[in-house]
């Protein structure tokens, strides 16, 4: 590929391509893609905490709400929760058609947030929310405080 075919998608692409199963925007890849690949829910639920599966159902619901957002992106980097290190939430953004990385303050529209939780006992994080970010006091962390380090913005 020369540097005339390199496109922002894949300047994304390139910014998590050495990604390992400590970053939990890679579970919230999986998460969506199953979803938009209208997975079985036995493969779904591999990446949603045991505890929130039955919430899920066959997750129809989870894929008509991120249909119900259209075109949709994911922020570039996940957001640690406060004092919470085993509590991520990743943005879904509302109207990007096309991968960037955004680089500095860059306006978005946050239509969702997946929250997620570090489950050591599974080696890697856990979707446990779509929609609203769901604060930590509320989630079932067996780990807290406690996460491995993953990549934020400005790392």
């Amino acid at each position: 590929m020369t540097d005339s075919n390199w496109t922002p998608a894949d300047d994304a692409q390139a910014a998590i391509s050495g990604y390992g199963p400590e970053e939990p925007l890679l579970t919230a890849f999986a998460f969506l893609e199953g979803l938009g690949k209208e997975l079985p829910p036995e493969e779904l639920a591999v990446t949603v905490t045991p505890e929130s599966l039955d919430s899920w159902g066959n997750f129809t619901s989870a894929k008509a709400a991120l249909d119900a957002i259209g075109e949709w992106g994911v922020g570039s980097y996940p957001e640690p929760a406060p004092d919470a290190a085993d509590v991520a939430y990743v943005k879904l953004l509302a109207d990007v058609p096309e991968a960037y990385q955004a680089v500095g303050d860059v306006p978005v529209t946050v239509a969702a947030w997946i929250t997620l939780i570090w489950r050591p006992e599974h080696g890697f994080w856990l979707v446990h929310g779509l929609g609203d970010a769901i604060e930590p006091a509320r989630l079932p962390r067996t780990s807290p405080g406690v996460a491995p380090e993953y990549t934020r913005a400005g790392n």
